[in-house]
Parts: C-alpha cells; sequence; structure tokens
C-alpha cells in the first residue's frame, strides 16, 4: 500500500513515515498543498493523510481535502485528516468534506494504525463485486468468517479462540505484507510483546496439527509476522 502523507512538521512527517514503514507502506511526503496536489495527480496513491494546518495556510488541509474530492481522478481516493484541533465543528466540516476519517493528533499511533487498517477494510470491500459473499473470505487453503469469528484450513474448521482469530484477520488483510507486533495488539494495548508472540505460537501448533506442512505465517525477527499466501 501507498500513502500520500501531507505534514508541514518534517520531525513529525518523519515519525509517521517510520511507522507506516514499518508496516511494509510505501510514503511520500508533501510539505505543502501544491506539492501534495500536483504529487497525488501524478502517483495515484492508495490513502491519502493530511495535516488540516499546513505551513501559512491554517485551513490547507480542508481545502486539499475539496481539490481532490472535486477531481475526477482522485475524487475516491480514501482520505484521512489529522490536526491538532480537536473542536467537533472541526470534525464535522472535514467530514462534510469528504474525508473518511478525521484523527487528532493527541491519538496513539496504535490507534491512528488501527484507523489506517479499518479503511483498508472497507476500500477492499467496496472493491469487491455485489455477488461475492462478503461473510466469507477465502486467503488461499485459508478461509475465515469474520461474522463468527472462525477460520478453517483446506476445508477443516480450525479451533481456535476469538483473540486468535483476531490475529489471523490482521495477518491476512494484506498477504506478504508484514505486521508489526503492536498492530497485533490493539484489541488490547495492555498486552505485552511476549503475549502476541505466545499466541502466535498457539496458531501454528493448531494448524500444524491439522497440516504438518503449514508454514503460512512467517517471522520477520525485529520486525514482526507476515501471511505467506500458498496460492
Amino acid at each position: 500500500m501507498r500513502i500520500a502523507l501531507v505534514e508541514d512538521d518534517v520531525s513529525l512527517a518523519q515519525n509517521y513515515s517510520d511507522l507506516f514503514k514499518k508496516a511494509n507502506w510505501g510514503v511520500s511526503h508533501y510539505l505543502d498543498r501544491l506539492s501534495a496536489l500536483e504529487g497525488i495527480e501524478e502517483s495515484s496513491p492508495d490513502l491519502a493523510i493530511i495535516d488540516v494546518g499546513l505551513g501559512a495556510e491554517d485551513e490547507g488541509g480542508f481545502q486539499l481535502c475539496r481539490q481532490l474530492r472535486s477531481n475526477p481522478t482522485t475524487e475516491r481516493l480514501p482520505i484521512i485528516l489529522m490536526t491538532a484541533r480537536g473542536e467537533q465543528d472541526d470534525k464535522i466540516y472535514g467530514l462534510n468534506l469528504g474525508a473518511d476519517e478525521y484523527c487528532t493528533k493527541d491519538h496513539s499511533t496504535d490507534y491512528l494504525i488501527a484507523v489506517i487498517n479499518s479503511l483498508i477494510r472497507r476500500i477492499e470491500m467496496d472493491r469487491q463485486p455485489l455477488n461475492v459473499d462478503r461473510s466469507k473470505k477465502i486467503i488461499g487453503s485459508l478461509e475465515i468468517y469474520p461474522d463468527e469469528a472462525r477460520a478453517s484450513w483446506r476445508g477443516q474448521l480450525v479451533d481456535i479462540t476469538p483473540g486468535e482469530y483476531w490475529i489471523i484477520e490482521r495477518l491476512v488483510e494484506l498477504p506478504g505484507a508484514i505486521k508489526a507486533h503492536h498492530q497485533l495488539m490493539i484489541n488490547d494495548v495492555e498486552v505485552s510483546r511476549n503475549t502476541v508472540t505466545s499466541n502466535i505460537k498457539r496458531i501454528r501448533k493448531k494448524f500444524k496439527a491439522m497440516d504438518s506442512s503449514f508454514c503460512a505465517i512467517e517471522t520477520d525477527f525485529g520486525r514482526g509476522y507476515r501471511w505467506k499466501n500458498d496460492s
């Protein structure tokens, strides 16, 4: 996935860029509205994260959002507005302009990653044909059932807990993409890195009990885990 980040604070932009790159997402950074408008139109990113206040333009992000929505090339681009201002009127205004999400900068990075992942899921759902069964998702030999928090492997139901299912669902959102530990603990920010590791071990054990050749969950040491599609 490719993210267009529009942020005039260079230090903050670097922090966000590092966070996104750890999730194996590409990032293009723009300091101001005009360069962002040109760059986004040319590069067609998958998602734009836009700061409301851009340099001398206190509401440059709002204006950029409006311009992107009025351009046929970018009118369907998913947009997250970011701001230090938390007033409800600003949020309503941004959403009415066409932003998909509105986040304040006092939110944790875990929250921002959760918002991005949620938006990715919605994008993928919107891109599916209307006749697709959305109660089931098939990834190679894996089938997951979001409405029931169940999973099956090569036609056999896997005996997993809701927490284990949640980790599997996060891993298969983008097969091949690395999911850092913190991305696998968003539902419970109190759990430790070791807890995530233990859950991964249990999931692997359950799948291997059904299929000794199971190797779909790969470890990228120091970075996290990825789901390797077998098809």
